[in-house]
């Protein structure tokens, strides 16, 4: 009996595999399931905690870093940290039977992921930002009062809670996404004006930079799209253009007010198919004062899906504060009606 434990012991330090099939085998038949379903538990989670890691450590496509998709991926922190709080306190149930030390124990393990994912986005190319982990420790809320459910004893009570938690997870990425599809409608309906800031939702698509300086965010504050450049700082607007085909069209026509001391020139960029893709730039200069003015792209480059428009200042003198009311496409004139104007003139 005694070589017997001495070799026992000695295949669980030598071979664990071993070990570990040994005693699913002597043990008896309620703790081997316990042990299965917590191997379970386990793999889910792990499958969960890696397809997150990928998810949140991926490096973004050019563009999706501002603007509303930005917005979107920042909403949908929610559902993501909700589910992996819940995920955590079934593991922590599993493993230590059903109490309500479980909800803190998940919560408290899903709020420290949150702030680790935060911590090392920066190494994989992506923005640490304290607003995604306000939006994920919401989710860990709803994720929390999801798992609660399971504490009460009426079925009644079980499901209004459940509700009210599947409510609080999917409500900020699907609210954001109804108010995307309101903007999209909203821009159909007046194309080809690209913007007018005396309407709603004028500048939805587009992003300011550089964004940490605080004059660029008045076009979210106030409705408005105000650009300033100094000597050694350029300002740019992006607008998400959603792909449009814009053969149709060879100018921009901006109406803004500028402050300078003399003429500042004004830059364009298309970006087609991407932000990557082949670009098409153009300038034109306005005075100081509230102006009308156009820039034309080159002729012999036509427009196809237009994935970016970039209206910015340069860096330089002099100092600049250009306020822009509106912007709109102006259609490309038919070469023979414009030479049917010029004989009409001669």
């Amino acid at each position: 009996m005694q070589l017997f434990i001495a070799f026992h012991h000695l295949a669980s330090w030598q071979l664990p595999g071993f070990h570990f099939a040994f005693i699913s085998e002597t043990l008896p038949f309620h703790r081997s399931s316990s042990l299965k379903r917590l191997s379970q538990r386990s793999l889910v989670l792990s499958s969960l905690l890696v397809g997150m890691g990928v998810v949140v450590l991926l490096p973004l496509p050019a563009g999706w870093s501002a603007g509303w998709r930005a917005e979107f991926l920042n909403r949908m922190h929610v559902p993501m940290m909700g589910i992996c709080c819940v995920a955590l306190e079934v593991l922590f149930r599993t493993i230590t039977g059903k109490n309500k030390r479980c909800l803190l124990s998940g919560a408290l393990s899903a709020s420290l992921l949150a702030a680790l994912v935060e911590i090392v986005q920066p190494w994989f190319h992506r923005t640490a930002d304290i607003d995604d982990f306000m939006w994920g420790f919401a989710g860990i809320v709803a994720g929390t009062l999801w798992s609660s459910a399971a504490f009460f004893q009426t079925t009644k009570l079980r499901a209004i809670i459940r509700v009210l938690a599947m409510a609080g997870l999917i409500s900020p990425p699907l609210g954001w996404t109804a108010q995307v599809m309101m903007a999209k409608q909203a821009a159909d309906r007046r194309f080809p004006v690209l913007t007018n800031f005396t309407e709603n939702l004028g500048g939805f698509f587009w992003s300011i930079e550089p964004a940490e300086d605080s004059s660029s965010q008045q076009i979210m504050l106030h409705g408005q799209m105000i650009l300033e450049r100094t000597g050694q700082k350029a300002a740019s607007a992006h607008l998400d253009t959603l792909d449009r085909d814009w053969t149709s069209f060879d100018r921009l026509e901006i109406d803004g007010t500028l402050e300078a001391s003399g003429a500042v020139e004004v830059g364009l960029r298309l970006d087609l198919n991407s932000t990557a893709g082949p670009r098409l730039r153009a300038g034109a200069w306005i005075k100081p004062g509230h102006h009308r003015i156009q820039i034309q792209w080159p002729s012999s480059d036509l427009a196809q899906h237009v994935h970016q428009l970039v209206v910015f200042l340069a860096a330089g003198e002099p100092a600049a504060s250009l306020q822009i009311h509106q912007l709109r496409l102006v259609p490309r004139e038919d070469l023979t009606v414009k030479l049917k104007l010029g004989a009409d003139r001669q």
